[in-house]
């Protein structure tokens, strides 16, 4: 079966058997999608900011929805595009021109020295630890809450694939691996972090149908 078709239907199946929300972060979003895009948008956004959006991103913006139901507190989609198909002149904050630089990472990064010299400069608001530079080359499209961030890279190496962005808790960016799937989209998750360098960031498609599969087996364990 296309993939798409899948997820669709497990969507569905999902949206019907969790119909009080138990999932977590599923009463955000109540398994709803903004509207589709269009080609005319994708291309839009693709031609402003000198990209190619990875091809399962794309299918998904273009057959299920601009945003909604996914791991956490739902998918973030692209936004400043207005419902009339026309991208807004101001689309972006200026951290957005950088979505064509590559994606500078291959590994699990961290930075102990940056961790201390930002946390010893609060006052001055010196981020380094913070910098942009470290994930040039992505799409924010998930909030796990708690500061952690799903990012999906949309230049370089690593394009289509998903990492995490876990600074705001000193942890660093790393790969959304099986480890980190098995510890925050599981109905049991393993209470240690996540084993950022054990496994490959999965593609988008491997990383939502994971969140989807475990959501799934959560709502039917409980009933």
């Amino acid at each position: 079966m296309d993939k798409v078709l899948q997820l669709k239907k497990n969507l569905t199946q999902l949206a019907i058997l969790d119909a009080t929300f138990e999932v977590f972060g599923s009463e955000s979003h109540q398994y709803q999608f903004k509207p589709c895009l269009s080609n005319k948008d994708i291309q839009m956004f693709e031609s402003r900011y000198n990209i190619t959006l990875p091809s399962e991103y794309r299918n998904f913006l273009l057959e299920i929805g601009n945003g909604g139901a996914g791991p956490g507190y739902g998918l973030s989609g692209l936004s400043g595009i207005e419902s009339e198909n026309v991208i807004s002149e101001k689309l972006y904050p200026e951290n957005y021109e950088i979505l064509s630089r590559p994606f500078p990472l291959r590994e699990a990064w961290n930075d102990l020295d940056l961790i201390a010299k930002n946390n010893s400069d609060f006052v001055t608001n010196n981020n380094d630890y913070f910098d942009n530079k470290f994930i040039q080359g992505t799409l924010t499209i998930t909030n796990y809450g708690c500061g952690i961030y799903a990012i999906l890279v949309v230049t370089g190496e690593q394009s289509g694939k998903i990492w995490i962005d876990d600074r705001t808790n000193d942890n660093g960016i790393y790969p959304a691996s099986l480890s980190f799937c098995r510890a925050f989209h599981d109905i049991n998750p393993d209470d240690s972090y996540p084993n950022s360098n054990e496994e490959q960031p999965l593609s988008f498609y491997d990383w939502y149908e994971d969140w989807l599969n475990r959501s799934l087996d959560q709502i039917r364990q409980s009933s």
